[in-house]
């Protein structure tokens, strides 16, 4: 999968979000594969959409600011999970 540099530093910088962390403490019991395709030998595990819309929506909801990419608060949400 091709991603540019600047999604990561995203992923990077929302992971230490304390939205995102209060975030990740709620979906502790939420069971994984409601929110991700499985990964295949064609690449990793990826946010389903609607978790990715969720997501998006909670973190702003929130008054999260680090938002730049669809995917990004989703993925972060799933590393800390």
């Amino acid at each position: 999968m091709l991603r540019a540099g600047h999604y990561d530093e995203a992923v990077e910088r929302l992971v230490s979000d304390p939205i995102i962390i209060a975030m990740a403490h709620g979906l502790a019991t939420v069971d994984r594969d409601s929110l991700v395709y499985p990964g295949d030998d064609d690449g990793p595990e990826q946010a389903r959409f609607e978790f990715m819309q969720m997501a998006n929506a909670e973190y702003d909801m929130r008054g999260g600011t680090n938002q730049a990419h669809i995917g990004a608060v989703s993925e972060a949400l799933l590393i800390l999970i």
